[in-house]
């Protein structure tokens, strides 16, 4: 039995416990502060370490009495193990008010339309607020809003408290059926007439709520139910804090305080790597700078009008430093007057073919053996092939500038996926057709460990008369076991692809910890290695072929990651920075 400290106090962020039993995904401990999902609320995240090991907490279930936090772990837990325990507060405090925000809902609700019988509530899982009452009720929506807002801007009183059901029936108007009587119960209390039993965790009395609002009144199956949303306020948080969002409050010194460790940090840089680095912290995609731009879009138009040139000037002069600085680290390589020109020259080692270049000729060995052909197609793409014919309409998010590299739009860009060499080939000629197509494609992407915008593709793709998907799940396992061994471990799963349906998403077991949880793989134990699925139904009208006679599946991985993997290479950077032997 796991004692569940969140009942007593939902405040509690950290705290310690005792493994009380291991799973291989999973953990007991004798004592909790995570809150399992149930209730309609959703589950806690955080963190558990001890000695020898740490799991990142993604959900947490309530099973007979005993509470599993599941998870990956990377290291060892044994029973009796000391674990300190760190929940998502963030999210645990977001969770809090769209609970909390529920009861004020049904509060007002109840106390408008005084028969309204409550059947269940729903406070967040699967992003859902939302209250329902039995039978078909016609409730004032702008009412319910105009009291909502008064309670809200009242402060009330909220509580959680521990009864009898007996004491409990003598103060509740309504209780739900079926209410255990062998022990007391948890009773969230608000103001002095509303006490229903409750296990979530909620707000208490003097803690700010966040603005609640009843956005639609829906009636279904003999039911009424009320939508609500919660807007949460934005923040000002510390400068080195990228998860976080920044406001108007403090944005002056903010700004300040990030233009003055810029200048301390750009000083202690010597080498280009350590400018790199420089560069992430703060023009990177979570870098401070980065996260202070994006935080404009929460502010009013004044702000905005005020802080956006500011903004921008420091973005500015921060890649302006940046690159006069990489000139002074690059002068400084060939200062003549450290060298010893009267030393005999050294003779450079032979490298060998590039890792991507060696892994390019053993794919494509296989696939001549499958009978495909190798195919190729222009970087410079047209839209029609690298977009429409993939059934991506104009406006889809693919298309925007923040993605695509326009050479001159709208049409010409440097080609995003070689799944456009798929879309011209389909166009010229008939089926049957096995085709693969390695090949550079180009993205707006920030550089970073496992990201860059120049990178290595490898599209294939088959269209005859009954091909299924059995065929392509047969096709990448015996693929994957040609370049990794027969013990690779594959993971399919459904996945949303637009040029494809059903598409179909694979992750491959890291080669680096096999399984148990690394930096690379992000602590998953599995890395997405390809997408794929059955060409949909308007790619192949798009390309004048009949879907009612031919199908087709179609793969796309990408090669860098497939190459980091089989050569225990951590940094794609590592592939592209130039001057590199591979021996």
């Amino acid at each position: 039995m796991t004692e569940a400290l969140y009942l007593v106090d939902s405040y509690q962020a950290t705290g310690t416990a005792k493994v009380a039993a291991v799973g291989d995904t999973h953990l007991i401990l004798d004592q909790t502060i995570f809150y399992p999902q149930g209730g309609g609320q959703p589950s806690d995240k955080g963190n558990i370490k001890s000695e020898s090991g740490e799991q990142s907490v993604k959900s947490v279930e309530y099973n007979g009495g005993e509470i599993k936090h599941v998870g990956t772990v990377k290291g060892t837990f044994s029973v009796g193990d000391k674990v300190i325990l760190t929940i998502d507060w963030d999210l645990r405090l977001k969770h809090m008010q769209w609970h909390t925000a529920g009861h004020l809902v049904d509060l007002i609700a109840r106390q408008v339309y005084p028969t309204l019988i409550p059947i269940r509530g729903m406070h967040g899982i699967g992003k859902k607020l939302f209250i329902e009452y039995e039978g078909v009720q016609n409730l004032d929506i702008d009412q319910l809003n105009s009291e909502l807002t008064k309670l809200v801007n009242s402060k009330p009183q909220i509580k959680t408290q521990f009864v009898t059901l007996d004491e409990l029936k003598k103060i509740s108007n309504w209780l739900p059926v079926k209410l255990p009587t062998s022990k007391k119960l948890r009773v969230l209390s608000i103001g002095n007439d509303y006490h229903i039993p409750d296990g979530g965790t909620q707000l208490k009395t003097g803690e700010p709520i966040w603005p609640i609002t009843i956005t639609q009144i829906e009636h279904t199956d003999n039911l009424t139910l009320l939508h609500y949303t919660v807007t949460e306020p934005a923040k000002a948080v510390c400068i080195d804090d990228s998860n976080h969002r920044y406001s108007a409050v403090d944005m002056k010194s903010t700004v300040e305080e990030v233009t003055q460790k810029f200048a301390s940090n750009l000083d202690s840089v010597e080498t280009q790597a350590g400018l790199d680095t420089l560069y992430l912290k703060y023009l990177g995609k979570k870098g401070s700078t980065t996260v202070l731009l994006k935080s404009l879009q929460g502010l009013t138009l004044q702000d905005k009008q005020k802080y956006g040139p500011i903004l921008n000037d420091l973005k500015k002069s921060q890649e302006s430093s940046i690159k006069d600085k990489s000139k002074v680290l690059a002068s400084n390589v060939w200062n003549l007057s450290s060298l010893d020109l009267t030393i005999p020259g050294q003779i450079r080692p032979i490298g060998r073919l590039h890792p991507t270049t060696v892994i390019i000729r053993e794919m494509n060995e296989f696939f001549r053996y499958q009978g495909f052909s190798i195919g190729e197609g222009p970087e410079i793409e047209d839209v029609e092939y690298n977009f429409r014919r993939l059934n991506l309409p104009d406006g889809h998010p693919a298309t925007d500038l923040q993605d695509t590299l326009f050479i001159e739009e709208p049409n010409l860009l440097l080609r995003t996926h070689t799944s456009s060499v798929e879309t011209r080939m389909l166009s010229a000629n008939k089926p049957p057709m096995r085709v693969v197509v390695p090949g550079k494609c180009y993205r707006n992407e920030t550089t970073s460990t496992t990201n860059a915008g120049f990178f290595y593709q490898y599209q294939g793709f088959v269209v005859d008369k009954g091909i299924n998907m059995g065929h392509l799940k047969d096709t990448l396992t015996k693929f994957h076991r040609f370049l990794f061994g027969d013990d690779v471990k594959l993971r399919f799963r459904y996945k949303y692809y637009p040029e494809v349906s059903p598409g179909m998403g694979v992750d491959m077991e890291c080669q680096f910890c096999k399984g148990s949880g690394c930096q690379v793989c992000k602590y998953r134990g599995f890395i997405e290695v390809l997408g794929s699925g059955m060409i949909h139904y308007n790619t192949l009208i798009a390309c004048g072929i009949d879907p009612e006679i031919y199908s087709g599946f179609a793969f796309g991985m990408g090669l860098d990651r497939l190459t980091m993997s089989k050569y225990g290479i951590t940094d794609i950077r590592k592939l592209y920075g130039g001057e590199i032997v591979y021996l």
